[in-house]
């Protein structure tokens, strides 16, 4: 029956689809003319992606989306087989007949009745109008809320709730109205068994909401980022930064499983923390020592410094009767002797100290800049105080990032006994704040699921032992490799250094030239001292990445950066040959090398039957306006299991859409895959006779819209080169952002991470595609997260066992290092074009206020960043 229902639902939405065509059809002449009438020339255009209209677009969407994977691939049994514990919970339901209904909660200050109906006030007031709605007795605690608009409960209620309250100096007005929605568990098992559709998200929603609830209800809890923490704690000191803490929470992610129906996934999360309290002077100084808040006006350098350091810090003015939260601008260049928009033309000074007379407001540095707030306000630093335990609101840099790392990996003998005092939490939180109505609870023990292990290739006729192998010779190096080094920092042993690079390469078969010339200069006049001929392996203490590459696309030449701190700790200090066999191995495939080929005896013949091209792709998005950076990666030679020079990118540039932040979509994909055929073709003599491609960085909500229109894309480059091309294409989604766990029980009650070649494709995967769980890569610090994987799509019908080999044989040729890596390595090298194009990005575009207006195009962009000689793999 549902089954029936999807296929009508189905029907009308192409019905829909094709009026909607047959309406722009008739009037796409009139548009075209009011076009050409209204058609201006102006200074700055706007930049767009250009695509060209198909009236048959919406039709051959419906025939791709027909044809995705929805139902599980068999598995051919393994020999070899392990037992994994998970952070997987079952979820048990007295009845499955429960229903939940969702409400819509509507907060406006009084007078703005107009305004945008899906604006909220900002959190802290939300949650004290909440709070009042409870109190009041006008909703009961039975209610969830999901902390913006929604509400949850098994109570229908048709009667429209509509509260005036009043916070001080504003007053609110608090409305709660049924919405049709009527979340049941039973569609959501239903859809399960059956296999093949799609789970209906809104039960998982409104779960999510109830047990998120049910844990910030806990004392002294409070919600970020979906998880929740415990705010009395103390927290884990931070040694890069005395002034923030690394708390421990807790997080529960409903999730439908194939195997175990409707679970939990418990984990530990780790968020960093301002303790906060203090004046925000006392703040600057414990963070900027060397930057003076006596009684003078900034040096506009150090103000510029303040203003990025203090952006978005939350703050709270000392003189207010109640308490305030504000969001700091920047550092303004007023002090308080700056007059405000007044009848009486006052001072920032005077006004504060006359209105706050009975808070004692004085100002005792009217000199210094005050602090531009988000709302237009400027207050004098002194009088500010940052709110205490606010979650850390700038990037983390590199120090940072190594010491949460540090501090919140737990290996799986530590993160077990983390889940179970994270589930008792959980446990408690719904046996106290969870309506009995609802019959919710949580197993518990956790889920336990059967891995298998893949047979481990071979290489050059070698073994490949746990993910990893020696090499010992690179299997082919170009003719003869010019080596030029340029120091630009001052070095001790680099006449050393010099040495072990030839003796290393000698090893391992590179041919670099006998005659390695040396160069010394600084960052300003690189330029000059870059050479075409020959590889430039540039040294320095603090690299300017950006810069660097930006001056290799101009020049076309080649580089290798090197930190002096590896050179003088790693290879001269420790004599770390392994470090130096890496930069070697990058040297090789960036002069045109092939560093090793795998054998292919456990793949089916069928895959080597016809040219084969692997794609991969990522993007990477900015959150200020600036446009995002999309790369695909693909191998334009028939050994595309090799770790070679044959991968090469393409850049594309795309704005997001008004009032969108991004694009997650590519949407020049079909030029650049119309390039990627037409050379591929071009060095071998052929076109491919299958397209496998591998995407990186989309969510499980994204597939119906980013999937498919890059599959749409990828089939018209293929009919652009030639009407009757057809090739098999195939589409593979890969991702780590999930919170799903395995550990490995060892000898006792110890357990550990699962080898490399360990699969998951049962029990706890998702329901409703073929998807699975790979650990390709070895454990060497923490718990191992696996890549989830999902094959959307395939004309080449390959099997479930193809697919897990398959990919683990890519995780292997990653060019770089001789070990298995985390993901297949053409989305790494998709990954690492993004990085090398956004690091030439910001060095470019230093300095430009995107947030004033898109200004530039995005051909002029593309230009500016993408590498002039791409004929070589510049990323790694």
């Amino acid at each position: 029956r549902i089954q029936i229902l999807f296929e009508q639902m189905a029907r009308r939405q192409r019905n829909r689809r094709r009026q909607q065509q047959q309406q722009q059809q008739q009037q796409q002449p009139q548009q075209q003319q009011l076009q050409q009438q209204q058609q201006r020339p102006s200074a700055n255009p706007t930049p767009k992606n250009e695509i060209p209209h198909d009236p048959n677009k919406n039709r051959r969407l419906d025939e791709i989306h027909s044809k995705f994977i929805r139902k599980r691939l068999p598995v051919n049994p393994r020999n070899i087989t392990v037992d994994l514990d998970t952070n997987s919970y079952k979820v048990i339901f007295k009845s499955r007949d429960v229903k939940i209904h969702q409400y819509d909660l509507a907060m406006r200050k009084e007078g703005n009745e107009s305004s945008d109906p899906n604006e909220m006030p900002p959190p802290g007031i939300r949650e004290k109008l909440f709070n009042q709605l409870i109190s009041g007795g006008y909703i009961n605690s039975n209610w969830a809320w999901d902390g913006n608009k929604n509400l949850y409960t098994n109570i229908l209620q048709d009667d429209i709730i509509n509260v005036r309250m009043d916070m001080g100096r504003k007053v609110y007005l608090v409305s709660v109205q049924r919405t049709p929605m009527t979340a049941s568990v039973q569609d959501v098992i239903t859809a399960i068994q059956d296999g093949g559709v799609e789970v209906p998200q809104d039960p998982i929603t409104a779960l999510n909401a109830i047990f998120l609830h049910c844990l910030k209800s806990m004392p002294s809890r409070v919600a970020i980022k979906n998880s929740v923490y415990d705010e009395n704690q103390q927290g884990y000191p931070l040694p890069s930064n005395s002034q923030l803490r690394l708390w421990k929470g807790t997080r529960a992610k409903i999730t439908p499983t194939g195997g175990f129906g409707i679970t939990v996934r418990v984990i530990r999360k780790h968020e960093v923390i301002i303790p906060g309290g203090s004046n925000l002077i006392a703040f600057i100084e414990k963070n900027h020592s060397n930057i003076r808040m006596n009684n003078n006006i900034l040096r506009d350098n150090d103000r510029k410094t303040l203003s990025t350091f203090l952006k978005g810090l939350k703050v709270t003015p000392t003189y207010a009767s109640y308490p305030r939260k504000l969001t700091v601008k920047c550092i303004s260049t007023d002090d308080s002797f700056s007059t405000i928009e007044s009848p009486e033309g006052k001072t920032i000074k005077n006004y504060l100290e006359g209105k706050y007379v009975e808070s004692k407001c004085r100002v005792t540095k009217p000199k210094l800049n005050c602090a531009e707030l988000t709302n237009g306000n400027k207050i004098p630093l002194e009088l500010l105080q940052v709110i205490p335990n606010q979650p850390y609101y700038k990037d983390i840099d590199a120090k940072l990032q190594r010491d949460v790392i540090q501090k919140a990996c737990m290996w799986p003998k530590d993160l077990k006994p983390a889940i179970e005092e994270e589930h008792c939490t959980v446990t408690e939180s719904l046996n106290h704040y969870l309506p009995s109505q609802l019959g919710i609870s949580v197993s518990s023990s956790p889920i336990t699921v059967e891995g298998t292990v893949l047979q481990q290739p071979r290489f050059n006729g070698s073994d490949i032992t746990n993910g990893q192998f020696k090499l010992s010779r690179v299997e082919r190096s170009p003719q003869m490799i010019k080596l030029k080094i340029i120091y630009l920092c001052k070095v001790t042993n680099a006449k050393e250094f010099e040495q072990k690079l030839r003796e290393k390469s000698r090893q391992m078969g590179i041919k670099i030239h006998k005659d390695i010339e040396l160069a010394y200069c600084n960052m300003d006049n690189l330029g000059s001292h870059l050479s075409q001929e020959h590889l430039n392996l540039i040294i320095d203490k603090n690299l300017d990445y950006g810069r660097i590459k930006l001056e290799e696309s101009a020049q076309e030449v080649k580089t290798q950066c090197l930190n002096w701190f590896t050179v003088e700790r790693k290879i001269t200090g420790s004599n770390d040959w392994n470090t130096l066999a890496n930069i070697l191995l990058k040297m090789n495939v960036k002069c045109g090398g092939l560093n090793w080929t795998l054998e292919c005896d456990n793949l089916p013949p069928t895959i080597f039957s016809e040219p084969v091209m692997i794609l991969g792709a990522d993007v990477t998005h900015f959150n200020d306006g600036r446009p995002s950076i999309a790369s695909v990666v693909a191998n334009f030679s028939d050994s595309f299991l090799g770790a070679g020079s044959d991968f090469l990118s393409e850049i594309s540039v795309q704005y997001p859409k008004e009032n969108r932040k991004a694009i997650e979509h590519i949407i020049d994909m079909k030029n650049i895959v119309t390039k990627m055929l037409r050379e591929f073709r071009k060095r071998t003599g052929e076109k491919p006779g299958k397209l496998i491609y591998y995407r990186d960085g989309v969510s499980m909500g994204q597939f119906e819209t980013v999937v498919l229109e890059e599959l749409y894309s990828i089939q018209e480059a293929c009919t652009s080169l030639e009407t009757c091309y057809k090739p098999k294409i195939s589409v593979v989604v890969c991702t780590k952002r999930h919170e799903q766990r395995f550990m490995k029980k060892e000898n006792g009650n110890k357990f550990g991470n699962p080898s490399p070649g360990t699969v998951v494709c049962d029990g706890v995967t998702a329901p409703n595609y073929e998807n699975f769980y790979l650990f390709s890569q070895k454990g060497i610090q923490g718990t191992s997260i696996p890549c989830h994987y999902y094959v959307l799509y395939d004309d080449s019908k390959f099997s479930a066992n193809f697919w897990h080999t398959f990919t683990y044989y890519l995780c292997l040729t990653y060019a770089r290092c001789a070990k298995a890596v985390s993901y297949p390595s053409p989305v790494y090298y998709a990954h690492l074009a993004c990085a090398s194009a956004r690091a030439r990005f910001i060095q470019k575009y230093k300095g430009h206020n995107w947030s004033q207006g898109r200004k530039l195009s995005v051909s002029q962009v593309t230009k500016a960043i993408e590498p002039r000689n791409r004929n070589f793999m510049f990323y790694v």
